[in-house]
């Protein structure tokens, strides 16, 4: 599944107009990654139907188990698909705390918990990227993510190896969860990533008018070009261990 983040309504339609199946609703302008506004969720959720998934990142929130329950609940109340709870400077059992708080604020919602990690938490004190799975599964979370935080140009690759990535998600995989990675992937990582083959890639910056994430809106036409590079390597029409398989020829309808 392709997950493109998005800030508002307009860039949630872009989104969906090309082609992604989960819309991440998330507030750049706090913390690099941080959480949108209430209203602004409720408008997006209501805007599509529920087999376009609606996701709320969390973002990285504080060490204060009560505080992020209640915006897990609210992630739930809004009728969120699922909700991302990700550290900054938490160590494990602050983070195992909060999440199992959260798993208890989502009783009776149909929202996922999802425990989020940072491939470069080593840059800031951050809990070991290589824990997320043990963490999910300790804390009953629905799947997990692994992202990147310092957005300079460097990817998930950069911090985490292949190898490193594709255990953890075959580790998910086999107790059941989702799994997901971000970090500023572009086209040039759909290799790696479909050797991997997490449930869920994510994008922003791949998918923004010139690349740019923060400047430029979501377009349309950009996720369809990532989503289709995508298609044609899990088609097997890229050889994602070696070179370019010829296309297929396209048929007439």
């Amino acid at each position: 599944m392709l997950m493109v983040s998005v800030q508002n309504l307009d860039e949630a339609r872009e989104a969906v107009a090309g082609g992604a199946d989960i819309v991440d609703v998330k507030n750049l302008r706090e913390m690099v990654i941080g959480s949108n506004f209430p209203p602004v969720i409720r408008e997006v959720r209501h805007a599509f139907p529920k087999e376009v998934h609606v996701s709320v990142t969390l973002g990285v929130v504080p060490n204060q188990a009560g505080t992020v329950a209640l915006a897990v609940y609210g992630a739930g109340a809004l009728g969120a698909t699922s909700v991302k709870v990700g550290f900054i400077q938490s160590d494990y059992p602050t983070a195992l705390r909060i999440l199992r708080e959260s798993r208890r604020a989502l009783d009776g919602f149909d929202t996922k918990l999802i425990a989020a990690t940072f491939a470069d938490s080593p840059l800031y004190g951050g809990i070991d990227p290589r824990s997320v799975v043990r963490l999910a599964r300790e804390s009953a979370s629905d799947g997990v993510l692994i992202d990147t935080l310092v957005k300079d140009g460097r990817t998930l690759f950069d911090f985490l190896d292949e190898a490193t990535l594709k255990g953890l998600v075959m580790e998910g995989k086999e107790l059941g969860m989702s799994t997901a990675l971000s970090g500023t992937l572009r086209v040039a990582n759909l290799n790696p990533l479909v050797r991997i083959h997490p449930d869920i890639v994510g994008v922003r910056g791949a998918v923004c008018a010139r690349g740019d994430r923060e400047g430029r809106a979501v377009d349309a036409t950009a996720v369809a070009h990532f989503k289709d590079e995508l298609r044609q390597r899990l088609l097997g029409q890229v050889d994602v261990y070696g070179g370019a398989a010829p296309r297929l020829p396209t048929l007439p309808a």
